[in-house]
């Protein structure tokens, strides 16, 4: 029966020590080889303590080999630790970068595509600030060139009214003649007709026909006029203050509107630049956060794949202490065993041999 249990014992020994890993270091030692060198020394009937000093020696160079992989394997697992404390710290820096970099990359683009909006907008309205700067330009121009125009019509009318008054004095005097009022009346009407005014020329006009056809007139009727001559030209010195007063205030309010738009172009003009000079530093932004980003992925993946790998690797350094450690002590129980059984086979023979002398000295 004990050599049933300990042929088990042999083979399970055995099959453990077929067991191929880095942390082998029985590659010297072989318990077959003890068993046969116990076996050789049974047969020749060595001393009990030199069968026994087989075993022991064994089982001091199981227990040096346990101590040399204790000490491995502590040096192991504190190389694991740290390995795990860095990568665990690299991956999280990462993952911080990597966050706060995509999150400012995110607000970068967003800014960036608010201000590009913004900046179509200001150009559309920097586009109609300008249209309707050339629009008021362009009024301009033409109300001062009517003006002008109109001006000298009023002049021309003016002119033609001192020309009726010279006239009608001679008349007056006797060295004139109503050919000459004739003439000039063709004059002020048409300028009547320029400047806007037939209906304060039309009692002049209607006086000067009257004179024309009438053979006999008298002083009273030359000075009534006279009168209406002096009155219309100050009526049309009124009307031309007034029109000039109005052109002034046309003038004034162009130029208040020239200022106001010119004032909105300078304003959408600064709000151009700042928003180019926006463009620019949210674009380095964009290419400084991606490229941050990136860095952080890409040290991200390579330390959790290292990280990864030496998880897997501390596990088989685990795994593998483990196994040699079971090894060892299924060894160490063998050896215990064989040494009982060397001891209980001594014993055995010790006794047949006191029973044989027994024998042999009764008969």
């Amino acid at each position: 029966m004990r050599t049933v249990l300990l042929v088990v014992l042999l083979l399970s020994v055995a099959s453990a020590a077929t067991f191929k890993n880095k942390l082998d270091y029985s590659k010297k030692r072989s318990i077959t080889s003890v068993m046969a060198e116990v076996e050789a020394k049974i047969s020749t009937k060595a001393p009990l303590d030199a069968i026994l000093n087989v075993l022991r020696d064994f089982r001091d160079s199981v227990n040096f080999e346990q101590v040399n992989h204790d000490e491995i394997y502590q040096i192991q697992v504190r190389e694991c630790e740290s390995e795990d404390e860095f990568r665990s710290k690299e991956v999280q820096d990462a993952k911080n970068i990597l966050r706060d970099s995509s999150a400012q990359l995110n607000v970068c683009q967003t800014s960036k595509i608010r201000a590009t909006n913004q900046q179509e907008v200001n150009q559309h309205q920097t586009f109609t600030a300008e249209k309707h700067l050339n629009m008021v330009l362009t009024a301009a121009e033409q109300e001062a060139s009517y003006f002008k125009k109109r001006g000298r019509d009023y002049e021309d009318a003016l002119h033609a009214i001192d020309e009726a008054s010279d006239i009608l004095a001679a008349i007056y005097s006797g060295s004139g003649s109503f050919a000459q009022i004739s003439r000039v009346s063709k004059v002020m009407l048409q300028t009547s007709f320029s400047i806007k005014e037939t209906a304060r020329f039309a009692p002049i006009l209607y006086a000067f026909s009257q004179l024309a056809s009438s053979k006999d007139f008298d002083e009273t009727s030359l000075e009534r006029v006279a009168q209406l001559l002096d009155t219309l030209k100050q009526n049309i010195h009124e009307a031309y203050n007034d029109y000039a007063e109005s052109n002034a205030q046309s003038i004034a309010a162009f130029n208040e509107q020239k200022e106001r738009i010119g004032q909105t172009l300078e304003r959408l003009t600064a709000q151009a630049e700042r928003l180019s000079n926006k463009l620019d530093h949210l674009v380095q932004c964009i290419g400084t956060n991606s490229a941050i980003a990136q860095t952080a992925s890409g040290k991200l993946q390579r330390n959790q794949q290292l990280w990864d790998q030496a998880t897997a690797l501390c596990a088989t350094f685990q795994n593998e202490y483990n196994f040699a450690t079971q090894a060892r002590r299924n060894e160490l129980q063998l050896v215990s065993q064989l040494e009982d059984m060397v001891e209980d086979r001594f014993n055995q023979v010790e006794d047949e041999n006191h029973e044989r002398k027994l024998r042999l000295s009764q008969n």
